[in-house]
């Protein structure tokens, strides 16, 4: 993405990811991309990007791309950020690339993604080890009309970060821990529900 491209999306936790499937299939919304993802947050000990609003991430799964993504203020409708983005050969060389200049502190995140387009909008079907979410990504307008077509409760809207998810989980569950990883016996229920 170029430096002048505006993230504009909102999320809603997902109850019944089978219907919703049957529904994105039903509307004829085209499928681009499926996979387990890994991405790696890097901030300096201080965590002096994440106090100024900024997160550099390394993901793997599909493409390689490196992301540099600033918090800017909205109107409080859509959650919106400056995203700087790149596809890159080798993302841990680069993650060390990254350490070498400072930014030595690292969180991972682990996630199952299924992606789409459908009218002008960028649908991302996520599976987290805290739950599952869709996210919309486009103008405001288009974000309200698929969000109808799609039958989600925008009053529910979520206008925060999964790393923001994550603190509110850990609050209400007593969980530890930096990183949102899978246990290792974990079965993914979108890849399950996709393969059905």
């Amino acid at each position: 993405m170029g430096g002048n491209y505006i993230e504009k999306e909102v999320k809603v936790e997902v109850k019944d990811p089978k219907q919703l499937l049957s529904l994105l299939a039903e509307k004829k919304a085209e499928k681009t991309g499926e996979g387990f993802q890994r991405t790696t947050r890097m901030d300096t000990p201080n965590l002096n990007l994440e106090k100024q609003g900024t997160f550099l991430r390394v993901r793997t799964g599909g493409k390689n791309i490196v992301t540099l993504k600033k918090k800017i203020k909205g109107n409080g409708e859509v959650f919106e950020r400056q995203e700087l983005e790149t596809e890159v050969k080798d993302p841990e060389l680069l993650a060390d690339i990254f350490a070498n200049l400072g930014f030595i502190k690292r969180f991972i995140m682990e996630k199952y993604r299924i992606d789409y387009v459908y009218k002008n909008t960028k649908i991302s079907l996520d599976e987290l080890p805290f739950g599952i979410f869709i996210e919309i990504e486009g103008e405001a307008e288009d974000i309200v009309n698929v969000s109808q077509e799609l039958n989600l409760d925008l009053s529910k809207k979520i206008i925060v970060t999964y790393w923001d998810l994550f603190e509110e989980y850990k609050k209400k569950t007593g969980e530890k821990g930096e990183n949102i990883v899978f246990p290792s016996n974990y079965h993914s229920v979108l890849s399950i529900t996709t393969d059905a």
